[in-house]
């Protein structure tokens, strides 16, 4: 299969203005490109409004040839430029998003950990493979995974059959979205969550720990 930017496979953009444009991204796996053969694509620490990037920290550099890029599901865009949170190996940090295009195929997140909130009132919830916790700023509850269930014939999106502490059952959707956000702060998410148990329910967005 040929590789496809990212763009191609959730909007479309004009290919001359494709980096410039505000779409999701290939449920976070990457491969670099537009790197020289022989240079490599820096990571740096957390971009900031009104700054250069060689003002911010170099934290390591992935080869161009790399193929197994995996961001976060977090962004931000400074100035007209897009960033985002990657991790390759032991290396964590930010790189332009122009020098990134979508993997072939799109993964199996089923065995990820994904770490959500909302405000308004603020809580949290952690959804993992083997059981998660829903937390507030007084309590912490832990839920224990019954089952997750992808949509019929696609990898996304992924449904959480928990239960908590008090024998309640809770659902848990995370979905890929254009873009979710937490209304505090200059980040974007390409991933959303829907909680609900018999009295309530909680949208949120979600990055994936790495």
């Amino acid at each position: 299969m040929a590789k496809s930017p990212v763009f191609s496979v959730f909007t479309v953009c004009a290919l001359i203005v494709a980096w410039s444009c505000d779409t999701a991204w290939a449920f976070e796996s990457y491969e670099v490109a537009g790197v020289a053969k022989g240079d490599s694509l820096t990571v740096r620490e957390e971009p900031f409004d009104d700054g250069k990037p060689s003002e911010w920290k170099e934290v390591g550099r992935i080869p161009a040839d790399a193929t197994d890029v995996l961001g976060t599901g977090r962004s931000k865009r400074v100035d007209e430029q897009r960033w985002l949170e990657v991790s390759f190996g032991a290396t964590r940090g930010w790189v332009n998003a122009k020098f990134l295009e979508g993997a072939d195929g799109f993964p199996d997140l089923r065995g990820e950990t994904f770490r959500c909130s909302g405000t308004e009132p603020f809580w949290g919830v952690t959804l993992g493979p083997n059981g998660g916790e829903y937390s507030t700023p007084e309590s912490r509850t832990k839920l224990t995974m019954d089952r997750v269930q992808p949509a019929v014939g696609r990898p996304f999106p992924l449904l959480y059959r928990l239960t908590d502490a008090n024998g309640r059952k809770v659902r848990a959707t995370v979905s890929h979205q254009n873009w979710c956000s937490d209304g505090m702060s200059d980040y974007d998410y390409t991933f959303q969550v829907l909680l609900s148990d018999d009295d309530n329910l909680h949208e949120g967005c979600c990055v994936i720990e790495r």
